[in-house]
């Protein structure tokens, strides 16, 4: 049985087909070589089978030659698992990257070894304490005493300060990021609707495909993330009768957990930002920063601190999109790991340093800054109330002939307890005959020679302050702040053996991604080689069945001619 006279020409016009798109393919994959997140294509094939083979009426003809060539798809070359690997490392290294940098940051202001960091101001005050106990009556002596003494006052003051600082950087990072991650989530469910509305023609949108992938590696730096594509409700096909997914995406690692969606398809929750009461809440420290006295303030930031919440139910006004439910109850990120699966991200990171205060209740928890601000402030609070104590029980030197010597006098304001407020009591501003050193009264002759006092007062302050334990602290003063400086050093040490590790995975994933996905031009070169060939050899074959045909039609049945 003869084939028909142009079936040679139809499988070598579709060879040229083929081969001229997938030399197509190899420039749109050369041109985006250097495209960040760009991922490489190639045309899936297959054999065509003879034609009419499936028919009732198709030849029993034996070796019957196939129909050709022809394309299945257009693919990405990604890896999906490898692309879960990589947003569920980077999740976690940018939140140790986070804190890394703030500890980094926290550890400088404490770890200055100069005369102005609190250890050595302390130093220096106990040094003037020890001037004192040999010289009592001594002018420049008591004056060394409350200048030393104005030193530790700043030092606190700094230290709040900069640590209070930090807190508004953060919480200035937060409504950036928050503001950023809303702006993120609103394109992925725009570029969902329009993936789904181009796949509904049979092809696949590999390039806005491409687009998504890297809005979600760029979302998961800053919030963990859970995704999946599903099937729509009720169930949509496109041309060729293949049922199309829609993607969605839920904060932490259960995708199914509703309270927890960001996006699902084209509908998606905006983060919200609510404003914490400084009155109320878990977290004490908040009604401690208080202005500094005297102060024209009337708060202690320029920015109120904030909670991010999933948008809720559907009277949320941050709610975007076509209402699937109204059962969106929405979810807290807090500090610690509140949402259950919940493992970081810059967002997470920002609160933990903003707001983690450690543990509470026998119960551990995340350390911030309002941590290190407690500590402090529980120093400040303790030392000043034992020396005071010790201080209330002297008596001062009399200013002149005649004068008399006091009692009860406090060397630090009572009413001012924190590393924010701290000050010295008016008396000992007013005059440093004020500090009381000793534990008798003192007179003056008509010399002006003291007649009685001792120094037992300020011996009593070295002994029980700075070699003795301070109720409060269970330890000396030099004590406490070298443990606080051992923790501060151990959350940083923590903080960047943790980056190490992670960007050690990070970087080890992202290798193995990029030899899958990224484009290699030599081996693009190569391909346009090879296809370059079989567009040429489709081309050679179509021209000789040419040669044949114009054989068969002028050079047969001219017999006697």
């Amino acid at each position: 049985m003869f084939r028909s006279t142009f079936t040679g020409i139809n499988i070598s016009t579709q060879g040229l087909g083929v081969a001229q798109r997938q030399l197509d393919v190899t420039s749109h994959n050369l041109a985006n070589a250097n495209v960040t997140g760009y991922s490489r294509q190639r045309y899936i094939t297959q054999a065509s089978p003879p034609k009419g083979w499936n028919t009732q009426f198709s030849s029993p003809e034996r070796g019957k030659v196939g129909g050709g060539v022809e394309t299945l798809s257009l693919d990405q070359i990604r890896d999906v698992f490898l692309d879960r690997q990589f947003r569920s490392e980077q999740t976690s290294t940018k939140y140790w990257e986070t804190r890394s940098d703030s500890m980094y940051y926290i550890e400088d202001v404490f770890n200055s070894i100069d005369s102005n960091s609190l250890d050595g101001v302390l130093a220096s005050f106990f040094a003037s304490l020890q001037e004192l106990s040999k010289n009592s009556t001594d002018e420049a002596v008591r004056t060394n005493v409350v200048s030393q003494a104005k030193k530790i006052v700043d030092v606190f003051h700094v230290y709040d300060q900069q640590l209070t600082d930090l807190m508004e950087q953060q919480n200035y990072q937060l409504h950036e990021k928050v503001s950023h991650t809303n702006n993120l989530l609103a394109q992925v469910a725009a570029l969902n609707d329009s993936i789904f509305r181009f796949e509904l023609g049979g092809s696949v949108a590999n390039d806005l495909r491409d687009q998504r992938a890297n809005i979600l590696d760029e979302l998961s730096s800053l919030i963990d993330i859970s995704y999946e594509e599903v099937s729509s409700v009720p169930p949509i096909y496109n041309i060729y009768g293949l049922e199309l997914t829609q993607l969605k995406v839920a904060a932490g690692n259960d995708v199914n957990n509703d309270d927890a969606i960001l996006i699902r398809h084209d509908d998606y929750y905006m983060l919200k930002l609510d404003s914490i009461d400084y009155g109320g809440g878990d977290n004490e420290i908040y009604d401690q920063l208080e202005p500094l006295p005297d102060s024209e303030d009337s708060s202690p930031f320029a920015m109120p601190f904030y909670k991010i919440y999933l948008s809720g139910s559907e009277d949320t006004p941050n709610y975007e999109g076509t209402m699937y439910d109204g059962e969106h109850n929405g979810i807290e990120l807090a500090p610690g790991d509140d949402l259950p699966g919940y493992t970081g991200g810059l967002l997470q990171s920002y609160l933990d340093i903003r707001d983690g205060v450690g543990s509470a209740d026998g119960e551990s928890g995340v350390i911030g800054i309002p941590y290190f601000l407690k500590e402090l402030n529980r120093f400040v609070e303790n030392f000043t109330l034992a020396f005071n104590d010790i201080h209330n029980q002297g008596y001062t030197y009399p200013t002149g002939i005649g004068g008399y010597s006091d009692t009860m006098v406090d060397f630090f304001n009572p009413e001012f307890t924190t590393a924010r407020t701290i000050q010295l009591s008016d008396a000992i501003l007013t005059s440093s005959f004020n500090i009381a050193a000793s534990t008798e009264s003192v007179t003056l002759d008509a010399e002006g020679h003291a007649q009685t006092g001792n120094n037992e007062i300020v011996l009593q302050l070295i002994q029980k302050l700075k070699e003795g334990v301070i109720e409060g602290l269970n330890n000396s003063a030099e004590g406490f702040y070298k443990n606080f400086l051992g923790i501060i050093a151990s959350e940083a040490s923590e903080s960047n053996g943790m980056l190490s590790e992670k960007e050690v995975l990070l970087n080890g994933i992202q290798t193995q991604r990029t030899s899958v996905s990224s484009v290699d031009e030599d081996e693009e070169m190569t391909s346009m080689v090879r296809f370059n060939h079989a567009y040429n050899a489709s081309a050679r074959c179509i021209t000789t069945i040419d040669e044949m045909l114009e054989k068969l039609i002028n050079g047969t049945g001219r017999v006697g001619l």
